[in-house]
């Protein structure tokens, strides 16, 4: 079963039909119209399985079901919630472009934000692997330590010999770590949300999105990536709202000139445009989306380098046991 990791409540944003969105393919070097309904989704990305729903329900009382996450968690109370945002944030952007108003975001409304925008990244398959990597990797670094700790205190050399793993469910775990962790969330919502929040315009709705739409740039190098990098010194947070807003969410402590910007709607320049769409594009796995059918910008760097970039996310882990033998790969 299909599921998306990117709401289609978010994606209908940058679709004129409500039904299908421009796209294009980096793998496959193409554009086309795709079904909402293919995009940004993967097999069974939140079902539980029916031994694990067995396991979890009491007897003769369902609390879970196989789609629990999926639709009781996402599609009843996240996604709503969320469109619901993003039209109110629309209507603030409309009052400042007419000039009837110029309302700025307080600290819980940008938190509100701020946690559809964690929520979102840890949606992502590519982050939600590495968070359960780190998770299965330091349980099996502790599990070590532990055979370690009873060898030398018994004597006995077999400990080091128990054949002893870590198995998990996948999506209830992903859950439990990521995006069901109230308060690791808030944690992560209340960083982002100090730092100033820029509201770019594009009158012509210019702006890109793609699979992977939340980009941190990193404006000081060799700088730990404090909140998965979303809120880390120096960093730039960029996330396309829609097709005519972009969000820029800059470090407070280095960016301190911009602090009288926090929570303006600025007309983007051609050149700032660009650069969003840029970042867009060299991070997406595959899709790039255009509400406006317009991938001359990648078309035009695919023609110069040959080929298309794939960067990945500024988030690097490493886990060390004891032993010295979990590192992740940079």
């Amino acid at each position: 079963m299909k599921q998306h990791y990117i709401p289609r409540c978010y994606l209908k944003r940058f679709s004129n039909s409500k039904k299908s969105i421009y796209t294009y393919d980096k793998i496959y070097c193409r554009k086309y119209n795709a079904s909402l309904m293919s995009v940004c989704c993967v097999d069974d990305l939140y079902t539980l399985s029916d031994d694990y729903v067995k396991n979890n329900n009491k007897a003769d009382e369902s609390v879970i079901n196989n789609l629990s996450i999926e639709s009781d968690h996402f599609a009843h109370i996240v996604e709503p919630n969320y469109a619901q945002l993003l039209n109110q944030i629309d209507e603030i952007k409309e009052e400042w472009m007419t000039g009837k108003d110029r309302y700025r975001l307080n600290f819980i409304e940008k938190r509100e934000l701020a946690l559809h925008i964690v929520t979102q990244y840890f949606r992502l398959p590519q982050i939600g692997n590495i968070m359960v990597d780190d998770y299965i990797r330091m349980e099996r670094a502790n599990i070590d330590m532990v055979k370690e700790v009873m060898a030398v205190n018994t004597g006995n050399n077999e400990f080091r010999n128990l054949e002893i793993d870590v198995t998990c469910e996948k999506p209830a775990l992903h859950a439990s770590i990521s995006y069901l962790d109230s308060d690791n969330l808030m944690t992560f919502a209340d960083a982002i949300a100090s730092n100033i929040f820029i509201f770019w315009i594009s009158n012509g709705n210019d702006f890109y999105t793609s699979d992977f739409p939340i980009v941190v740039s990193p404006h000081v190098q060799n700088v730990q990536p404090k909140f998965m990098g979303l809120a880390q010194y120096g960093g730039e947070l960029t996330f396309p709202l829609s097709p005519n807003l972009s969000l820029s969410i800059f470090d407070r402590e280095y960016f301190k000139d911009k602090e009288y910007l926090d929570g303006n709607f600025i007309k983007a320049s051609d050149k700032e445009v660009r650069r969003h769409n840029y970042l867009r594009y060299m991070y997406a796995v595959q899709h790039v989306f255009s509400y406006k059918n317009d991938f001359s910008l990648i078309e035009f760097i695919y023609k110069i380098k040959g080929k298309h970039p794939f960067l990945s996310p500024n988030y690097k882990t490493e886990i060390i046991s004891g032993l010295s033998r979990y590192r992740s790969e940079e």
